[in-house]
């Protein structure tokens, strides 16, 4: 499907308020940026998930659910899906990654995604560094950079974005988060990128640049997460009786510069 549009936002960054007119084509399978190549890409059009691509994140009791590998499935369509379901009296969810198994520096990261529509789960495209480390900085150590997290309980026309650093002790630095709104599709699938160059990053929402920055860089090779979670303090906790529900994910994308 591709949609031509002209979209108008105005950005926060570093407190300044800069207004961005962009004319793009939507999910047109090319990335909105110029001078890149493909270089890593999971289409999910297998009938299990490639472990030669991905690994299990966290596997047990984390935030008020439990990581499950059984959460984690490829629906045979074409897509990965990862479940919040109630299983006795637990709710099971599912984190998957790249680590030791792909990890790059810099580049153009996607996935094309339809949201979960249950207020109390959080699904969330990410990237982090094995080095995050307490006390490190973010060009030494690496990132958590938040591509996308949906907080439904906070607003549901919008996604947020992150930098989180320093470890998560005493230490944690973040900045942000930072909104880019929504608007309805057909399908309910987005496109969400991160362009990350030695010295910013840009957001990428459906093909539109919504956010972007010059600070907190990361200088180090990071892996590639897909996540959904629940945890109360962090965006509530679900009705039982509107699970199950899925992040469902058609595609993830990772170019480079040519």
């Amino acid at each position: 499907m591709k949609r031509r549009h002209i979209v108008i936002f105005l950005i926060c960054i570093s407190n300044r308020l800069i207004l961005l007119s962009q004319s793009t084509a939507v999910s047109n399978g090319r990335p909105p940026v110029s001078g890149y190549q493909l270089i890593w890409s999971d289409e999910f059009n297998g009938s299990a998930l490639d472990r030669t691509k991905w690994g299990f994140h966290g596997l047990g009791k984390r935030g008020d659910a439990y990581n499950t590998t059984k959460a984690v499935r490829l629906d045979r369509k074409g897509h990965l899906v990862i479940e919040a379901s109630i299983q006795g009296d637990s709710i099971h969810t599912g984190i998957i990654h790249t680590a030791n198994l792909f990890e790059t520096r810099y580049g153009y990261f996607e996935c094309r995604a339809a949201l979960t529509r249950t207020t109390g789960i959080w699904p969330a495209f990410w990237l982090q560094s094995s080095k995050n480390t307490d006390g490190g900085t973010p060009e030494a150590n690496g990132v958590e950079i938040d591509i996308f997290e949906y907080f439904r309980n906070d607003r549901a026309d919008a996604v947020s974005h992150a930098l989180h650093w320093a470890g998560y002790g005493s230490t944690h630095k973040m900045f942000g988060p930072f909104y880019s709104p929504l608007k309805p599709t057909e399908d309910r699938f987005h496109t969400f990128g991160l362009e990350w160059t030695p010295s910013s990053y840009a957001i990428y929402v459906d093909g539109v640049k919504t956010n972007e920055g010059t600070t907190y860089i990361s200088q180090v090779a990071q892996y590639i997460l897909l996540s959904l979670e629940v945890n109360k303090n962090v965006a509530g906790l679900p009705s039982l009786v509107d699970l199950p529900d899925s992040f469902v994910v058609d595609y993830v994308r990772v170019y480079k510069k040519r």
